[in-house]
Parts: structure tokens; sequence; C-alpha cells
């Protein structure tokens, strides 16, 4: 598994955000516009600037990395976060969400989240 996480961080950091791909919305943008409704973004945000945040988030050394599974699920994802934002990754390198919200809290209270450790520790 560990390959896969160095996988995600290099492939993020060489071609940028993976986002996933529907017929009928322009994901990112749909995120970008929900997180500037719920003020958790301003306005003048980008989605670059967007995108920056969520490859900072995945490159903070200090920041918790955690395995998200379940047997329902068609793949594992890789979550992310600092003090105040999480950001969850596909094992396939597709962004699914990134939001803020009580990591502590939301880890511990749903099911399935195992810690890995400290970006600096994971991928030493």
């Amino acid at each position: 598994m560990n390959y896969k996480r160095q996988e995600i961080i290099e492939t993020y950091n060489e071609v940028g955000i993976v986002w996933k791909v529907t017929d009928s919305k322009n994901v990112e943008e749909s995120h970008l516009k929900k997180r500037q409704r719920r003020k958790e973004l301003s306005e003048d945000w980008t989605l670059d600037n967007y995108n920056d945040k969520i490859i900072n988030i995945i490159n903070g050394l200090n920041n918790d990395v955690h395995v998200y599974y379940s047997n329902n699920f068609s793949q594992d994802y890789f979550c992310f976060n600092d003090e105040k934002w999480i950001v969850i990754i596909g094992k396939y390198n597709v962004m699914e969400i990134a939001l803020i919200g009580n990591p502590q809290n939301y880890f511990t209270n749903n099911e399935g989240y195992t810690y890995l450790g400290k970006v600096k520790d994971v991928f030493e």
C-alpha cells in the first residue's frame, strides 16, 4: 500500500489534482462552488487556489494520513488532514473530496479509518 500512497503524492505534484469525471457535471467546479457557498473558501478563490490547497495538505509533513476501507468498496481511500481540512483520494489517484471538518472527530466516529501516521513518517 505504501507504493500507492507515494504514487498519489507524486502524481498530484507532477500533473495536479485528478478529479472524478462524470457525464452530468464539472465535478471540480461543483466542489469549489460548494465550499464557497458554505463559506469554507472565499468567493474569489479559483480552482487553481483550491487545487493548491489540496496539494499543500497532502504534502504537509506534519499532516496525518489514514487509510479508509470497507469490504463494500471497490478501492481503498487515502485520507490526508491538517488540523482543519480533510482530503480523501482513491487509490487509483482520483480525488474524491476535500472538506473542512474536525479530523479527530471525523475519523473516530466513522468506521473503516485506520491511522497510518504523519506524512513525514509514512513516506520516509
